[in-house]
């Protein structure tokens, strides 16, 4: 029964913004070291656990926009440096949780430093802000990459990516000096990705 919960999600392009020499040396050294353990957004076992109460300062939040008096928990694990973002929903004997994404070292360690929630086209998504240090001077590229993730209730009302959001390549990039370049990755926030949306949702500029 836990096996038909499980749903699995396409990895994140962690390096596929480079289309040069930097790209490649870059993705032989990540490739090879750390993507064999980078599954960025994954669904796991749905389990019994103890639903912790909301409180923002240690990563819960209401998860009410998407399941009634639900909440969302980011939760990091210091053996491995991935961060897990979990559903908590109570029911009539126990609490339920629920994986529904997590992000894997890819040249550095993971952080999520933003989670709220937006509709799009009608349904509630969370999205998450999540980026990796990046720390290759030799060659001129250093900063923070970025990647902003959506994720919503597919038909049997289960968590899953949203590929509009996550396959859009506004929505992933580098944030500091690429090839020696300075470059701006400009959706750091919540505000700004919801100005993005909400503007391409009504054509504005």
């Amino acid at each position: 029964m836990l096996k038909d919960l499980l749903h699995t999600t396409k990895s994140h392009r962690f390096w596929d913004f480079r289309k040069s020499p930097t790209r490649r040396f870059l993705c032989g050294l990540a490739c090879c070291v750390f993507l064999s353990s980078a599954s960025i957004a994954y669904a796991s076992e749905t389990k019994s656990a103890a639903c912790p109460a909301v409180s923002p300062s240690t990563g819960v939040f209401s998860a009410g926009k998407i399941y009634q008096d639900s909440v969302v928990s980011i939760e990091k694990d210091e053996t491995d440096q991935t961060i897990s973002v979990s559903i908590y929903r109570q029911n009539s004997s126990s609490c339920q949780k629920t994986t529904f994404a997590k992000y894997s070292i890819e040249g550095g360690a993971p952080n999520v430093d933003s989670i709220f929630f937006m509709n799009l086209k009608g349904k509630s998504n969370i999205f998450t802000i999540v980026h990796w240090n990046v720390n290759s001077r030799g060659i001129g590229t250093y900063g923070k990459y970025y990647q902003v993730y959506a994720y919503t209730k597919d038909e049997q009302g289960r968590l899953v990516e949203n590929k509009s959001v996550v396959d859009n390549s506004a929505m992933t990039g580098m944030d500091g000096y690429q090839e020696g370049e300075e470059t701006t990755f400009p959706y750091k926030t919540a505000g700004a990705v919801k100005s993005f949306f909400k503007c391409g949702q009504a054509n504005c500029k």
